[in-house]
């Protein structure tokens, strides 16, 4: 991959990574908030459970989509970027402009979706 695209990308999972900080940090604090301690019937504390819930697991999905950006700058640092970790063949330019932190070729997260799915 060339030099130019290496750091269009580079660039890219910043970004990513700034927008993701920020949102995993809201949401977890949204979480936290969402409980209040006034007397509620049990729909109102059911409901607030929920909402609480909710926050923790976007947040939790926040963070490992922040772990595949931050190993994808890591690849980018090491030189490994670009090339698919199963195969080791380059993944195909379009996949990484969707999914800039993608680690494998399409062919290969096929058959490892396939064989987690067992």
């Amino acid at each position: 991959m060339k030099k130019d695209q290496l750091k269009r990308f580079q660039q890219l999972l910043t970004k990513q990574k700034q927008d993701l900080t920020a949102s995993v940090s809201d949401e977890e604090r949204e979480g936290r908030d969402a409980v209040t301690v006034e007397a509620k019937d049990y729909g109102d504390m059911a409901t607030e459970a929920y909402g609480q819930e909710m926050s923790f697991a976007i947040s939790d999905a926040g963070r490992r989509s922040l772990k595949d950006i931050e190993d994808a700058l890591l690849r980018i640092r090491d030189g490994n970027f670009g090339n698919c970790e199963r195969c080791t063949k380059p993944i195909d330019e379009a996949r990484l402009e969707a999914v800039p932190s993608a680690r494998m070729c399409i062919a290969c997260a096929e058959i490892v979706e396939k064989e987690s799915s067992r």
